[in-house]
């Protein structure tokens, strides 16, 4: 009888695992099919990278609402009627998108796109939570890579897509995909109360803004700063790496995508595999060797100048950024005297600003200079990052 439950409980396990998975994953595909829309949009409405990058910013602004509001809808309605109804609004996005002929109607569906890719990613984040709590045991870094992979998937396949069946192969695709996924998880997915008996899930909402006071120590902030870096990188490699291999790089559209496929396939290997690399030598000093990997990988995707160069500097990058969200979050939630819920949620919020927001701004740096000087910059970014994290290790010790 015994053997009889506990095989239950395992398999419950499994699915609850399977299930944030394949919203993981369905989520990451779209993002990696978007990276290679991006200069499919922009020709279809005629304009440039400023006023591409502009639009980017419209969604973006809109999407960095909803990952505020998101707090409240998960609070109300429970992570898994949020993240499968955010899932089924997103699958036609990229098809909406196609559409779009005239620059205001590609600001509404923009503003849609991003509200519903954000919603869906909190809530995905908070029933991985609860899924984690259900389980036991740390699995949070391996439905990331999950994320990863999917975003790899889509930016290789994409640009193939793109190639072989136009716009309508792309569009399909990431509709399809979206909708079997969320589906997919949603019978597997845990449902908030099952775990209520456990410490709520800590997300930015309406909920919490009366109570909530910025912390006083600023290390906080420092590692608010090393994710709104990493994450203002990933988010530049999404939104402009297809267009920098198509346009300075001279590469055919099948191939316009392996900026972003470089860089998430780096980031799941990552992954997969940072907890048990965190545990073996410590987290700053892997934040140290990250923060290099990243140095060297963004000055060869800047500098090089072959394609296949290219791409393995932004493999180089996922390899090093790919590290240094993880230890931010986690060390914003140890900081002496904040609590972990308001480190974390600061941490995020840094992050997520650099993700959506701050690559739209960076397009129009990328249309007066090109995207060259952009991606070498990161290079200078991360040698802050090194600095501070090594002064940080030694002030730890």
């Amino acid at each position: 009888m015994a053997d009889t439950d506990n095989a239950a409980i395992d398999n419950r396990h499994g699915g609850a695992r399977l299930g944030v998975c394949a919203l993981f994953l369905a989520n990451g595909f779209t993002a990696g099919l978007w990276s290679v829309f991006v200069p499919v949009v922009q020709r279809n409405l005629g304009i440039g990278e400023s006023d591409m990058g502009l639009l980017i910013l419209i969604g973006a602004s809109a999407g960095f609402v909803g990952l505020m509001l998101s707090g409240l809808l998960v609070g109300r309605m429970g992570s898994r009627v949020v993240a499968t109804v955010s899932g089924i609004i997103l699958a036609p996005g990229l098809l909406l998108l196609s559409l779009a002929s005239e620059f205001e109607v590609a600001v509404a569906i923009f503003v849609l796109f991003f509200i519903a890719l954000s919603v869906m990613d909190v809530a995905m984040n908070a029933n991985g939570a609860e899924a984690e709590r259900l389980i036991g045991k740390a699995v949070m870094s391996s439905f990331h890579g999950f994320w990863s992979m999917g975003g790899m998937l889509g930016a290789a396949s994409g640009g193939f897509l793109l190639a072989g069946f136009g716009q309508s192969g792309v569009t399909t695709a990431s509709m399809a995909a979206c909708l079997f996924l969320t589906l997919l998880a949603f019978p597997f997915l845990i449902r908030d109360a099952e775990s209520s008996n456990a410490p709520a899930t800590v997300m930015p909402g309406l909920g919490g803004i009366r109570r909530f006071r910025l912390p006083g120590n600023g290390m906080i902030y420092i590692f608010g700063l090393f994710a709104l870096a990493a994450f203002t990188a990933e988010g530049s490699v999404i939104d402009w790496g297809a267009l920098f291999l198509r346009k300075e790089m001279q590469a055919d559209v099948e191939f316009s995508g392996f900026a972003f496929a470089g860089f998430s396939t780096a980031m799941m290997l990552s992954r997969f595999s940072g907890d048990a690399i965190n545990r073996r030598f410590g987290a700053f000093r892997l934040l140290q060797w990250s923060s290099l990997l990243a140095i060297a990988g963004f000055l060869v995707a800047g500098l090089g100048t072959s394609l296949a160069v290219v791409v393995a500097g932004f493999l180089i990058a996922g390899l090093g950024c790919a590290n240094i969200v993880p230890i931010a979050f986690s060390a914003a939630s140890n900081v002496p005297g904040v609590k972990p819920g308001t480190g974390i949620a600061i941490a995020t919020m840094f992050g997520y600003f650099g993700l959506l927001c701050a690559p739209a701004l960076l397009g129009r740096v990328g249309e007066a200079y090109g995207f060259r000087p952009v991606y070498a910059g990161f290079g200078v970014v991360m040698m802050l990052v090194f600095v501070a994290a090594t002064w940080l290790r030694r002030h730890r010790t």
